[in-house]
């Protein structure tokens, strides 16, 4: 059937209401229609020198670095920038390279701060306080707590775990990745590896956790070989860890 105009008028007209309606419902709701819940961010240092346990261990006048975690816990809204700032007691050195970042709402991001303890300074826990707030608004600060431990002595050496290839374990393949794990009372500095007494390789401990891994690509050689493990500390204890395995 042919529409004669005036019915072609009409259906035009219609069409554009249809399309006109749901644009004007639209209006004014960020992200496209999807309903936006502002939550306040959390702020948090990642460094743990035990379980459970906030804070990194340090020597008097030694920098350490503070991995800092921040959550954007809105939903369903627009990015936003949020600030993060760190003070500490009279005579610390704090310096956060990049104190700006921004995150999608339910999504998450890291920071780094560094903190200098005074030459000097006494034994003991010192607290450092974390801050952030949503960039460009009045919104309150959310703030938490981490520490500087400053220690002076230290006696025990890291305990080395986990090694791979275990003692007594055959493995195959052209190469291999020889791994270990530390950790230490108060922080491992350094983790070297050698095979069959060749030194092969050091991982640098990030001073964030109590916890050190090391890891190295071998190119294997059929027969029984010895992977060793020297772990130590930043007060130059060491210790060792030796295992013997097989290449099939």
């Amino acid at each position: 059937m042919t529409l004669k105009p005036p019915f072609r008028i009409a259906l035009s007209a219609a069409l554009a209401v249809l399309v006109l309606v749901p644009t004007t419902a639209l209006a004014g709701k960020p992200g496209g229609g999807r309903s936006c819940t502002r939550s306040a961010p959390s702020v948090s240092a990642e460094n743990t020198w035990a379980w459970a346990s906030t804070g990194s261990w340090g020597m008097s006048s030694q920098r350490l670095s503070y991995q800092i975690r921040l959550v954007n816990n809105d939903v369903g809204c627009s990015s936003s920038n949020f600030v993060v700032s760190l003070s500490a007691p009279s005579g610390f050195s704090v310096s956060i390279p990049t104190n700006t970042l921004s995150l999608k709402s339910t999504t998450q991001g890291y920071l780094w701060a560094y903190v200098t303890s005074p030459a000097g300074i006494a034994d003991g826990d010192y607290p450092l306080a974390l801050t952030v707030q949503r960039g460009g608004t009045t919104d309150p600060a959310v703030s938490s707590t981490t520490y500087y431990k400053v220690y002076s002595s230290d006696t025990v050496g890291p305990t080395l775990f986990w090694p791979n290839p275990g003692d007594g374990q055959t493995i195959a393949g052209r190469s291999y990745n020889v791994v270990v794990s530390a950790n230490d009372d108060h922080a491992v500095k350094q983790i070297d590896i050698y095979i069959d007494n060749v030194y092969r390789s050091t991982s640098l401990c990030d001073d964030i956790s109590y916890n050190c891994h090391a890891a190295y690509t071998w190119t294997t050689a059929t027969g029984q070989h010895t992977a060793t493990f020297e772990a130590q500390d930043w007060m130059g204890n060491v210790s060792v860890m030796t295992v013997n395995f097989t290449v099939g």
